[in-house]
């Protein structure tokens, strides 16, 4: 812990840093439909793109979260700001021959890794800025502002993508590195080392266990669900996440305490809900953009401005969400959020057979909002739940739950997306198979809601657990 607090300053290199990783969350939703019909991906493919970069980040969070305790924040956003810089150019690079399927799958891969890096002692970096009592507005502020920043990203995006290419969409990441690198150089934050060792065979299965799952259920559709290929790597996947999980109750110095995870509940429960909140955060985002070009006809700029649409609640709900915390604790307003969800899916849902932006205008409004009320909520119990000399670690396993549940939720609802929709795509159909992958994901919010209420202790937090 700083001397001084930083407080407002620290923003101005953590910013650009969460908001790059944060950008290609999004920005490759808007710009998909093109990038498929340049390199001739198949749908599958493309689906692969954000899979593969959500999957990665969440394989190896935990591994960059542990790094920064071990060997400093400062030092691990650096590097992984300089690898997420790298891979961003590689992608805009990918050359238009066969290869160009793996080629960019796999510099997905390479970024998420980098983020994988830096966004655990980023998140670290400014939760130790700002004093105890203050955390929860310093937090909200925080993703408010990276929030902007990925809105707008869609935005650009849609326009290099219309104007000029699709490639420029990742490499717009070299210029947001440079400025944070250059921002980092100008403040004055303590590198604070906890010297410990590496648990290298954890990491190794947790990755091995999350994507063999992943690809099953992603790969079902094209694989078929009696084929032994999609069986064997959901299972095999499940088999090696429990052999991790036997693996960290042994490690002297575990990737991740299942000890300490399994005793403090409240940590636990709030993991839980960030898997459940982000399974459908992501897909919303990925299918609500295909909607709008798909089904509705829209050019990549427009629909990237339809989407937008979801933001303007969330952003007003976040400062809502990060104030109530401060005033009342998080349960309050996770259980809000988690309700509002539910309603809000229901309703786009219910909506996407307008094949408008105007009629779909509730469901979005209402679901941005309950991302806001959960998402900076949710996030700052969880770290202020642990000690801080492991507060990297504990970002670390936020951070996987938090991208396991975006790679699940792509790969499960874009299943049922792609087994709804047959072999030919109009906007009609479309429409109809996102109805229902919508109604699936507000059942799932339907369980977090209960969970939420049901497990979060309530009341504001007073120490760590």
């Amino acid at each position: 812990m700083p001397t001084e607090y930083q407080r407002w300053r620290v923003l101005w290199p953590l910013v650009p840093a969460m908001a790059m990783v944060m950008i290609d969350f999004t920005i490759v939703s808007i710009s998909v439909t093109t990038i498929q019909r340049d390199l001739h991906l198949s749908a599958t493919a493309a689906q692969w793109m954000v899979t593969a970069y959500a999957l990665a980040t969440a394989a190896f969070i935990a591994l960059g979260g542990r790094l920064g305790d071990i060997i400093g924040h400062k030092r691990i956003v650096a590097i992984g700001i300089i690898l997420f810089a790298g891979a961003s150019t590689a992608c805009g690079l990918t050359p238009d021959t066969g290869v160009a399927e793996p080629w960019l799958i796999v510099c997905r891969v390479l970024q998420g890794i980098g983020g994988a890096l830096l966004v655990p002692s980023t998140t670290v970096l400014v939760l130790n800025s700002f004093p105890p009592a203050e955390r929860g507005k310093g937090l909200a502020v925080f993703f408010i502002v990276a929030g902007l920043f990925t809105a707008v990203g869609p935005i650009a995006g849609s326009y290099l993508t219309q104007y000029w290419t699709w490639r420029a969409i990742f490499w717009i990441n070299v210029p947001v590195a440079l400025l944070s690198l250059t921002e980092f150089a100008f403040i004055k934050l303590k590198d604070v080392k906890h010297p410990a060792r590496i648990d290298w065979g954890g990491a190794v299965l947790l990755v091995a266990g999350m994507g063999l799952l992943v690809l099953g259920l992603q790969q079902s559709d094209a694989w078929g669900w009696d084929s032994v290929a999609t069986i064997g790597s959901i299972v095999v996947g499940l088999v090696i996440l429990a052999l991790f999980v036997a693996f960290e109750r042994r490690a002297e110095s575990p990737l991740i305490s299942i000890k300490s995870f399994v005793e403090n509940r409240a940590f636990a429960v709030d993991n839980v809900l960030t898997l459940f909140l982000f399974f459908t955060w992501l897909a919303v985002f990925f299918f609500g953009s295909i909607y709008f070009q798909v089904s509705v006809g829209q050019e990549p700029t427009q629909a990237g401005f339809s989407i937008l649409t979801m933001f303007y609640s969330f952003f007003i709900a976040s400062r809502i969400g990060g104030g109530m915390y401060d005033k009342v604790g998080a349960k309050h307003p996770v259980t809000l959020g988690f309700a509002a969800i539910t309603v809000g899916l229901w309703l786009w849902g219910s909506e996407l057979s307008e094949l408008s932006h105007g009629g779909t205008l509730a469901g979005m409004l209402v679901t941005g909002a309950g991302f806001g009320l959960a998402m900076s909520a949710l996030n700052t119990d969880a770290l202020n739940r642990a000690p801080a000399e492991i507060r990297g670690e504990a970002s670390g396993v936020v951070q996987t739950f938090r991208n396991f549940g975006s790679a699940l939720g792509m790969a499960i609802l874009g299943t049922i997306v792609l087994g709804a929709l047959g072999a030919h795509t109009t906007p009609e159909g479309f429409a109809d198979a996102l109805e229902t992958a919508f109604y699936v994901g507000a059942g799932v919010m339907a369980v977090g809601f209960v969970i939420a209420r049901g497990f979060m202790p309530g009341g504001k937090q007073t120490d760590v657990e």
